[in-house]
């Protein structure tokens, strides 16, 4: 009979109880371009603290999650049970930036991803993956794709157009 690894065991019960406090989790509902939206977590193997992140699209958005303060903290995310994707390895370990998360979420130094979503209904948890210091804080902001202006599109037509013209006149 084979042996069974118990830490590959632990670790999967670890998971599927994350998992279970994700999807049961205080909904906390977010405004769609609305800005970024705080949260705190734990160690390794925690979700976010007690709550999912809950809203709605009309149409295509994404979904923006980065580390703040210290630099090393590293999250998977997910929609329900299903995995979004990891948040990028970070940089450092211990650089602080304090709250701000648009610095963070432009420097490579903390982890941070954009995951695009579909018109829909989403219910946004995340497990930690990485926690050097043992919990931190962290944000999440939801902003709609943009969609191309149809001044931007003429605009767009008329230099494709002149180059053209331009690429004509030199044969």
């Amino acid at each position: 009979m084979k042996s069974r690894n118990p830490g590959k065991l632990l670790c999967a019960l670890a998971f599927a109880a994350g998992l279970s406090a994700a999807t049961s989790a205080k909904a906390v509902p977010v405004t769609v371009d609305g800005g970024w939206v705080p949260f705190t977590f734990g160690g390794v193997g925690s979700s976010f603290v007690d709550q999912a992140f809950t809203f709605a699209l009309a149409s295509a958005g994404v979904l923006k999650v980065t580390d703040a303060f210290l630099s090393g903290d590293r999250f998977e995310i997910f929609d329900g049970i299903l995995s979004l994707g990891l948040t990028s390895a970070p940089g450092s370990v211990g650089d602080d930036i304090f709250s701000d998360y648009d610095a963070a979420f432009a420097d490579a130094l903390w982890s941070s991803g954009s995951y695009l979503l579909g018109a829909g209904s989403y219910s946004i948890n995340g497990l930690v993956t990485a926690s050097p210091f043992g919990g931190g804080g962290a944000a999440l902001r939801v902003d709609l794709s943009p969609v191309p202006e149809p001044a931007t599109l003429l605009l767009l037509a008329g230099g494709l157009a002149g180059l053209g013209v331009m690429r004509g006149r030199k044969v």
